[in-house]
């Protein structure tokens, strides 16, 4: 049975309980009730009108219509209404039919909402003389009582109803499209926790290269002065064990002789090497400290070389703190002045800086990514020259070199994901789309200055205080 096929039966329910109603209230008796017609909407020749509206996942109302003589008939007034006393009887018969079609009301649509969930009815509304209801398919049944007619009119605005169905078929199809987005924006996020973590670990792959060389310089030197301090050490043996030798002679001697120190030696024991032995003692003595010296600078720049990696790599720990952004800037070009020739050189113009508010590891990572860029656009006797300053509310890293340059035609696009100039199969295409996402979750601006076959200018500007914010979906879509 569909919806308009309810309709009927929800009409004869509330003729029903209103003839029962009548009765237990009034006394007002039923002698044959009319069957339910419908009609395209509400139409009645009564002059006092009551009706209570419901609405929900549908819209309609509940109606009864009787003449005035009739309502006051029903309360007990048998007389006529006079002028004189009509406003009072019209208030009495106002208060009484409105709280009885409240209580029938109250009971009918308990049956209506087995077929519309979520109903709420109004306060009962009374009208006198002629009304006239706009096109609202109506179900109508007639009481025929001992104190006059009773219309009982039940409405159902279909528009509304297909309105509800259609709203609650769009909700349920919008709850299952918000359920795949969400799925698909978590994948988006895994995606692009990926895409971030692949291009930290390109740029480290790009760095190893240079890192090794960077260690094993110091390695090196380790290696050659441990292999000398092991001759060394040969050579202090030996020499201590001479001086026992000659110590033992000198005690089983009975022939004193003067010594050089103005001891008493047995000169002709004396073996004729011992001056030769001390003077190479002292050189061995001596180049051991500087040898000792020379390892210990060796590991401490080995040391240097692996927490600059281990911080680089080690990107998302931090959350935001105050940050010196000179020693974020110096690990970074320390890291990466290892994979230039002799004829490279970074130039590092660091200014008074005050502390920046930010997650350290992320902005490592963007003067690692616009560095770096610099370094592969530049040539080998190239220049790069990295700056920092700042004031009360920023500070400033700017990078330029006299590389390429950018073509001006690809300068709107070179923070979009996956736009590279490096040839196919070089690059990811991700290095600047997240530096600008970074920047951009600071609060910050990231800008970039080219001329081809002059060189490029990257700008990145920091507010001071942290101000990182969510970005929405327009902007996550910039850059994923």
């Amino acid at each position: 049975m569909n919806d308009i096929q309810h309709l009927t039966d929800h009409a004869r329910a509330f003729e029903e309980i209103t003839e029962r109603v009548l009765l237990e209230m009034f006394g007002v008796s039923t002698s044959n009730c009319s069957d339910v017609c419908e009609s395209s909407s509400l139409k009645t020749n009564k002059n006092f009108i009551v009706s209570i509206y419901y609405t929900g996942t549908v819209f309609g109302e509940y109606v009864i219509a009787m003449d005035e003589e009739t309502a006051a008939r029903v309360i007990g007034l048998d007389g006529p209404i006079i002028e004189q006393t009509q406003p009072e009887i019209r208030e009495m018969i106002c208060d009484a039919i409105s709280e009885t079609l409240n209580t029938i009301v109250g009971e009918a649509i308990v049956q209506l909402q087995g077929s519309y969930a979520k109903l709420t009815v109004t306060s009962p509304r009374v009208y006198f003389g002629e009304v006239r209801y706009p096109q609202f398919r109506t179900r109508s049944a007639t009481l025929n009582t001992d104190v006059g007619e009773i219309e009982c009119h039940f409405c159902l605005d279909l528009m509304r109803l297909d309105l509800a169905t259609s709203y609650d078929e769009a909700m349920a199809s919008l709850v299952e499209i918000n359920g795949k987005l969400k799925a698909a924006n978590r994948h988006l996020a895994e995606q692009q926790a990926q895409l971030v973590h692949s291009e930290k670990m390109a740029s480290i792959g790009m760095l190893a290269s240079g890192v090794a060389h960077e260690i094993n310089n110091p390695l090196f030197f380790v290696d050659t002065n441990l292999n000398a301090l092991c001759d060394y050490v040969h050579v202090i043996e030996s020499t201590i064990s001479d001086y026992e030798q000659l110590c033992a002679t000198l005690l089983d001697s009975d022939a004193p002789v003067i010594g050089s120190d103005g001891n008493m030696l047995n000169g002709a024991d004396v073996a004729p090497d011992t001056r030769n032995q001390q003077r190479d003692i002292k050189y061995v003595l001596n180049d051991t400290k500087l040898l000792v010296r020379e390892s210990r600078d060796g590991v401490i720049r080995i040391k240097d070389i692996v927490k600059g990696l281990k911080d680089f790599s080690n990107l998302d720990r931090s959350g935001i703190v105050d940050a010196d952004l000179n020693a974020i800037v110096v690990n970074a070009v320390n890291m990466i002045q290892s994979t230039l020739d002799d004829t490279s050189k970074i130039e590092l113009k660091l200014g008074e800086m005050v502390a920046l508010a930010c997650n350290a590891g992320e902005i490592a990572q963007v003067c690692s990514i616009v560095i770096l860029n610099a370094v592969q656009a530049t040539p080998q006797d190239g220049r790069i020259r990295v700056t920092t300053s700042a004031s009360d509310s920023e500070s400033w890293l700017v990078v330029d070199d006299n590389g390429s340059g950018i073509p001006a035609e690809e300068l709107d696009q070179i923070f979009d994901p996956f736009f590279t100039t490096k040839p196919e199969g070089e690059g990811t295409g991700l290095g600047l789309s997240i530096a600008y996402g970074i920047v951009r979750t600071h609060g910050g601006t990231i800008t970039v200055e080219s001329e081809l076959g002059v060189g490029t200018k990257v700008i990145v500007r920091l507010p001071n205080e942290s101000v990182q914010e969510e970005l929405d979906e327009a902007e996550c879509d910039a850059f994923i």
